[in-house]
């Protein structure tokens, strides 16, 4: 009698407990739909709430029916459950392929590498262990490309895409792993060196990126050439990480307005320009 006892208390506890697991995931993923209006595949969040409400709902009636027993409804219940589990396998199955090539909220959409978002915490994380750990130098490279306007307006958009996707390959070959290849945008890419011994190294960086970027990217039949200016600011940690990026930026402005494949580099550590 008292294993009996045990044993139905054990199912009602069970049964209690996976309906309260089920409601509070639904109200969950009810709340992340109502605040992320912005979300790809926002729908699937409220397909799978549904499932996990009649989810739960099989268990809350497993509960009562302990008490009142009544067949007829828990059936019902748990056929509309099995349905909408089906319902929702079917839906899903076709759109699982897109939701896996989705990027994350820090990385860009068309390469794959560290977004503003991204690389600023990384810069931020950077400058942080090298006044912890006394190193001297870090330096943030910023790349522009030459002629990448003309490749857009005469071979296309595509093909412009698949170009950035190319050069963003051969900008992670050139670095360390160490190191953090960024794309803030439009034909802009921005790298952290970490741990750099002066200027002369940087400078070395930046002469084998325009190297790289100089050899034909081939499509086809086509060979795309472009090139690309490199501004560079090296820095000793005291500065903002953001007045970093915009001397950078600046340092690149005056790249490009030098000549193809310029490099510029502002030292901050000397405060002067090299």
């Amino acid at each position: 009698m008292n294993a009996n006892i045990g044993t139905f208390w054990l199912n009602v506890a069970s049964d209690a407990l996976l309906a309260t697991a089920c409601f509070s995931i639904a109200v969950v993923l009810t709340v992340l739909m109502s605040r992320r209006r912005d979300m790809a595949y926002r729908w699937i969040y409220g397909l799978v709430a549904g499932f996990l409400v009649l989810g739960g709902g099989v268990h809350a009636i497993a509960v009562v029916n302990a008490w009142f027993p009544d067949p007829l409804l828990g059936g019902i219940v748990k056929a509309t459950a099995a349905v909408a589990a089906l319902v929702t396998a079917v839906v899903m199955l076709p759109v699982l392929p897109k939701l896996t090539k989705l990027t994350s909220p820090i990385t860009d959409s068309l390469t794959s590498l560290p977004n503003r978002l991204l690389f600023d915490d990384r810069l931020n994380l950077a400058m942080a262990r090298m006044k912890r750990e006394n190193r001297e130098m870090l330096a943030v490279m910023i790349i522009d490309l030459d002629d990448f306007k003309r490749v857009n307006e005469s071979l296309g958009n595509g093909v412009g895409d698949q170009l950035l996707v190319r050069v963003a390959k051969r900008l992670a070959k050139v670095v360390r792993a160490s190191d953090t290849v960024a794309r803030f945008g439009g034909d802009e890419f921005v790298i952290l060196l970490e741990r750099v011994d002066g200027p002369l190294y940087v400078k070395g960086v930046a002469r084998r990126i325009i190297s790289d970027l100089e050899r034909p990217f081939p499509f086809g039949e086509v060979n795309v050439q472009i090139g690309a200016s490199v501004g560079i600011v090296i820095s000793d940690g005291t500065e903002k990480p953001d007045d970093l990026v915009a001397t950078a930026d600046e340092a690149t402005v005056r790249a490009k307005e030098a000549a193809r494949g310029s490099i510029e580099l502002i030292d901050r550590t000397l405060r002067a320009v090299v």
